[in-house]
């Protein structure tokens, strides 16, 4: 079993803290921010002292490809209300898919966005204009991996079918995998209580191999 949670990185220590965190209780990988998820302030990679960490995490047996990062919240691709809101998701999450990839990492967990009342259908076809546009140059080999959303306010990626939709009309549909969130699910109005039912219905919207 691969399991472990998300841990800080902060201080001195940076992910090599977030690998000693991790260590702690025995996990076998975890999951990070590269920096803060509400703004757009990062350090350079050099300073976060990622060799450091990648020895720890040998020395303790954890993969770094099930290592997961999570995008900031700042991030939403589904705006088509403000033109700069979407210019600035398109661009950061571009710089964040370059972290990883200078990190070495190869998940990238995405909250879908948000359409701001404009509508459902006019937010998932912006989020797939910015899905391609950050997809179609990058040098990122890994996956973004869309999380299921609960669908508060005008969240999207709040059904499967929803997330199917956004991967099967992006033009890279190699590129992107499925956070499932068991949270969200649940306060989507999904029954939790039988989960295998859960994950056949999964398997047959979207493949359990995403």
């Amino acid at each position: 079993m691969i399991i472990g949670s998300h841990v800080s990185m902060s201080g001195k220590d940076m992910l090599l803290g977030s690998v000693k965190e991790a260590v702690s209780y025995g996990a076998n990988t975890f999951m990070f921010y590269t920096g803060a998820p509400q703004n757009t302030k990062r350090k350079a990679i050099s300073e976060l002292k990622v060799e450091e960490a990648k020895a720890l995490m040998k020395e303790n047996n954890i993969d770094l490809k099930n290592v997961v990062v999570h995008a900031p919240y700042i991030i939403n691709l589904a705006n088509t209300v403000k033109e700069e809101t979407f210019e600035l998701a398109v661009n950061f999450l571009k710089q964040e898919l370059q972290r990883c990839q200078d990190i070495g990492t190869s998940i990238l967990v995405l909250h879908p966005g948000s359409h701001v009342k404009a509508g459902e259908e006019v937010g998932l076809q912006q989020i797939i204009k910015g899905l391609n546009e950050v997809l179609k140059d990058t040098p990122y080999q890994g996956k973004i991996a869309l999380e299921t959303m609960a669908g508060k306010g005008s969240e999207l990626g709040k059904t499967f079918e929803e997330i199917n939709y956004l991967i099967s009309h992006c033009d890279y549909p190699e590129k992107l995998g499925v956070c499932l969130d068991t949270c969200h699910i649940h306060d989507a109005g999904y029954d939790l209580s039988n989960f295998d039912a859960i994950l056949d219905e999964f398997d047959q919207v979207i493949s359990l191999d995403r």
